[in-house]
């Protein structure tokens, strides 16, 4: 949420600052968003906003991407620096907001061997249970009443860190990737065709370069595969139909292109740790 752009600089108003840490090139602050529209501000540092809210309509964009989705708890956007963006949401929500200096980045690229300098790409809605698992640390950190030591904050930044790189990075700046108007035309024709036999040719065709040429610029431009993208939105497509109410489990696998349900059921539960009848539950 674009509160985390704001830990210097005019407050929103509308955002409720808790408590926070900071060392060196890692911060970390809890954060209560009103409901309604937060146009982001561009920082130089790299942004992790991490829901904690029941199922919340969501509608967001950044760097091109663009997303309307039912936010719930363990959701998270990762927002690359110098990038602005904008997050409205229907209902006020609880976050993480975590920033990485680019100094902290690149020094962790360098401990791992990356061939030069490496960008980070964009994501919203995104699911990852490390991640998750480092967000229950560092509010255990938060609420703790005096501060880890560097070394054990030290050691979290450079894990998270880590888990960016391995998911998000992107060689710069030779290397060509996607335009902005051919990612945008992608996504837009992959949110409009989730209940499709989607192909590579077709994506391709949308983007107007070859398959080769699609699936080495999709995962250099997006951090993974085209497979990969497609199946994180399918299931989220679900998982928003199914905690909406408006289609049963059966009905929520067809509208998303999955085979069936219990096709629908390994991909949430390989991708959200819960299967549809777990979700819910919950």
């Amino acid at each position: 949420m674009n509160y985390s752009f704001r830990f210097t600089g005019v407050q929103d108003p509308r955002v409720e600052l808790g408590a926070s840490r900071q060392w060196g090139g890692f911060s970390v602050r809890e954060a209560r968003a009103g409901a309604g529209l937060h146009e982001g501000v561009v920082f130089d540092d790299h942004r992790i906003s991490f829901y904690l809210c029941e199922p919340t309509r969501t509608d967001c964009g950044t760097a091109g991407l663009r997303q309307s989705r039912l936010s719930v708890n363990g959701d998270f956007d990762f927002v690359p620096g110098g990038c602005d963006g904008f997050w409205e949401d229907s209902a006020p929500v609880d976050l993480v907001s975590m920033r990485f200096a680019p100094t902290l980045i690149d020094e962790v690229a360098e401990g791992l061997g990356a061939p030069g300098r490496v960008s980070l790409a964009p994501r919203l809605g995104g699911r990852d249970p490390f991640i998750s698992h480092m967000v229950g640390l560092l509010r255990a950190e938060l609420a703790a009443p005096e501060p880890a030591s560097r070394l054990c904050a030290d050691s979290v930044a450079v894990a998270l860190a880590t888990r960016l790189l391995r998911d998000l990075a992107t060689p710069l700046p030779s290397r060509q990737t996607l335009s902005k108007p051919q990612l945008r035309r992608i996504i837009e024709h992959v949110e409009a065709s989730l209940d499709a036999d989607l192909s590579l040719a077709d994506l391709a065709a949308v983007a107007g370069i070859s398959v080769p040429h699609l699936t080495t610029l999709f995962r250099r431009t997006m951090g993974q595969s085209v497979h990969a993208y497609v199946m994180e939105r399918r299931v989220c497509r679900a998982r928003d139909l199914l905690l909406s109410g408006r289609s049963s489990v059966a009905e929520a696998a067809l509208e998303t292109g999955f085979a069936h349900q219990s096709h629908l059921a390994r991909w949430m539960r390989r991708l959200l740790g819960v299967t549809p009848a777990q979700l819910l539950r919950i």
